[in-house]
């Protein structure tokens, strides 16, 4: 009888066909494992934050600190100008970054401290799905960083003036609380002083008159609240007034304080009405 025979080549077909179905597998098998391990260390290096202070339990990346000398009333239009540009440096606080709110209060006997801190924790579009919810963490930053900031700040503007404005010890608190910790010692660090720069207080007042810049760092009341500002960039944004010294000589004495205390990097701007912050 007569039995058909399969081509010469069946066998080598069909072994071509399994090793084809292996290399498949393995691949699969490999992309599948890439992708566990990648997914493993994406949940492994993610973040922890603290729950109220939303900064990593490592340590914030940066910090700015946000000096506010509210001791004289701000017009309408200063404070629109101000909250703009305060929006405008609260949306620029790098993620994991730290922004600390003070408020100058007129007699001060005690550092002050922040009466906010907080980290930013990142914008939904920031973040991986594959390791987070970009609609949690949207809803995070609006809730826990974005609007309590902003509540904060006007509230501050409604503050009632004070009779003294110690600038240069509000600049000392804000060195020793917040800029000056060893977890962000090799950090960037920003201060922003919102003010007339207009210092009053019983030892060092600038409204006595026109002042010596030599005569006024060598007083001993100045040696007792110096700051070390090396390392820290200052951000100075002036508040026009009406019984404050002449702008440009005003900038030039701060410029010398500041310098005095080490600072390398100081930025002037001036916050006018009915506009944003303005750099000379």
């Amino acid at each position: 009888m007569y039995r058909h025979k399969k081509p010469r080549n069946y066998k080598n077909n069909q072994k071509s066909k399994h090793d084809r179905w292996g290399v498949l597998l393995i691949i699969f098998v490999v992309v599948i494992l890439l992708g566990a391990v990648s997914y493993f260390n994406l949940h492994k290096n993610a973040v922890v934050l603290n729950k109220k202070t939303l900064c990593p339990e490592s340590g914030a990346v940066s910090v700015t600190a946000l000096l506010i000398d509210a001791t004289d009333n701000l017009s309408l239009q200063q404070k629109k100008s101000f909250l703009d540009e305060f929006q405008i440096i609260r949306d620029s606080i790098p993620l994991h970054g730290r922004l600390d709110l003070y408020f100058i209060h007129g007699i001060q006997s005690n550092l002050l401290k922040p009466v906010v801190s907080l980290c930013n924790p990142g914008r939904g579009d920031q973040i991986n799905p594959l390791v987070g919810n970009p609609r949690h963490v949207e809803q995070t930053w609006q809730d826990g960083f974005g609007k309590p900031l902003e509540d904060e700040i006007t509230q501050l503007l409604e503050a009632s003036p004070d009779k003294e404005s110690p600038i240069l010890e509000g600049i000392q608190s804000v060195v020793l609380t917040s800029l000056s910790e060893p977890s962000i010692r090799d950090k960037p660090k920003e201060l922003i002083v919102v003010s007339d720069l207009m210092q009053h207080t019983t030892n060092l007042s600038l409204y006595r008159g026109p002042v010596d810049v030599d005569v006024f760092i060598k007083n001993r009341a100045f040696d007792r609240i110096v700051s070390d500002l090396r390392n820290i960039d200052i951000n100075v944004w002036m508040l026009a007034r009406e019984n404050a010294l002449n702008r440009s000589k005003l900038a030039d004495f701060w410029q010398r304080i500041f310098a005095e205390q080490g600072a390398q990097h100081v930025k002037f701007c001036v916050l006018v009405e009915s506009n944003r912050c303005q750099y000379d």
